[in-house]
Parts: C-alpha cells; sequence; structure tokens
C-alpha cells in the first residue's frame, strides 16, 4: 500500500475534461492522487499530487521533473490499468474519480469495469454530465419527479427498487438481456437494493454532492 488517508481522495486521470469541473470538483484540502497522465493537468495548475502512478506512458516528462522522485510511482505492469494500479495501492473511505469519463471509449469501459473488480472500496466517477457508481447493498438518494436515473448491470443482477416509474423488483438484469437505462423517479426520494455488487448507477451531475454524501453513510460491499 503506497498512500492510505482518512479523508476524500481525489484521482485525477489523462481524459479530457474541462477546468470548470475540475474546480467544481477539487478542494485544497483533499488529497489529489495522479493516474499517469493526469499529472499532466495538474502540472499546468500548479497542483503536486500526493503520488503520480501508473506505467508512465502518458505522463509528459516535462511535467513531472519538478516532482519530487520518492513521490513517482513507477508500475509496468501490463495486465491492469492505471486507474487499477491506483486503486490497488491505496485506501480511503472514498475515492472521487475525475478524469475517466467521456474520452476515449475503451478507456472508459475499463474504468467501469474496475468499479466491480474494487467492489469493495466506494468510488465515483465525475463526467461533464454524468457521475456513475456502484450500487452499494442498500443505497437511498432524494429525488424529483422525471429525475433520470440510469442502472446498468455489469453482471447478472437483481435489485428491490422503490421510486422508479419502471420497476425493476422481479427481474434479472444483465449486459445482454434486460438493462435499466433511462429510468426516471417517480417522486421525493429513491432506493436500490440489489443483490450483488454488480449494478451501476448513472445520474445527472447536479446530484453530485447528494451522491457522495449518501454513499459516504452507505454500506460496504
Amino acid at each position: 500500500m503506497y498512500y492510505s488517508t482518512q479523508k476524500k481522495l481525489l484521482i485525477v486521470g489523462g481524459a479530457n475534461f474541462s477546468a470548470d469541473l475540475f474546480e467544481e470538483v477539487y478542494d485544497n484540502g483533499t488529497p489529489v492522487i495522479a493516474a499517469d497522465g493526469g499529472v499532466n493537468f495538474l502540472s499546468e495548475r500548479n497542483i503536486s499530487p500526493e503520488l503520480v502512478m501508473g506505467d508512465l506512458d502518458s505522463a509528459s516528462e516535462q511535467k513531472i521533473q519538478n516532482i519530487e522522485p520518492e513521490k513517482i510511482i513507477r508500475i509496468p505492469d501490463q495486465d491492469s490499468t492505471d486507474l487499477e494500479k491506483v486503486l490497488f495501492n491505496t485506501q480511503s473511505p472514498l475515492t472521487i474519480g475525475i478524469g475517466f469519463l467521456g474520452s476515449q471509449i475503451d478507456h472508459e469501459l475499463a474504468a467501469l469495469t474496475a468499479l466491480v473488480k474494487f467492489s469493495h472500496k466506494k468510488i465515483i466517477f465525475i463526467g461533464e454530465r454524468d457521475i456513475v457508481f456502484l450500487v452499494p447493498p442498500s443505497f437511498s438518494l432524494r429525488s424529483f419527479n422525471g429525475m433520470r436515473v440510469s442502472l446498468y448491470p455489469l453482471d447478472e443482477v437483481k435489485v428491490h427498487s422503490d421510486g422508479l416509474q419502471w420497476a425493476t423488483d422481479g427481474l434479472t438484469m444483465r449486459p445482454t438481456g434486460q438493462i435499466g437505462t433511462s429510468n426516471k423517479a417517480i417522486g421525493k426520494s429513491i432506493h436500490l437494493a440489489p443483490d450483488k455488487p454488480k449494478l451501476l448507477l448513472i445520474l445527472p451531475k447536479t446530484l453530485l454532492k447528494e451522491a457522495i454524501w449518501q454513499l459516504e453513510i452507505a454500506q460496504s460491499w
């Protein structure tokens, strides 16, 4: 384990994202770790991460030259992504990821897969329009009529739900069968209880603060 904190941890990846999105997420009291190419963005803003970690094939040598050598962790393993390298070597109550959505589709799919691979961790990814995370064993969220609620299974899973326009009780979801994208909330709250750590929840970014708060208090897998 290279890094452990009792605070929320921000991981910055190399996918394109706006400075406005970063400002919305970043708090100078939150420790930051760069996953490979994420260090390029941080360096341009004179933000020194706690660590730079990955195979470092995307990190600019010019960008990392002012970072202390002991903070640069090169892991050449090609059987895991840079994100997975960071998740494997860090510990925090909640991990926030930016720079993993909305760029290359293959990288985005790999990031979403990592949510299931590391189901024992609480992780939320933030994009320009959406947030996505693995649904905990029991999860509730304040909502409003018509709010977009997308459920996407990465393996076979059943989920009890309340507060959705199209109920999921009695359904078996799977990637090649029944999925639950573009569902809607019909009341002031929704509740989800999947039977396995295989279900992703995709919500509008406007719900970020509420989602983080609920994730922090939710039971872990």
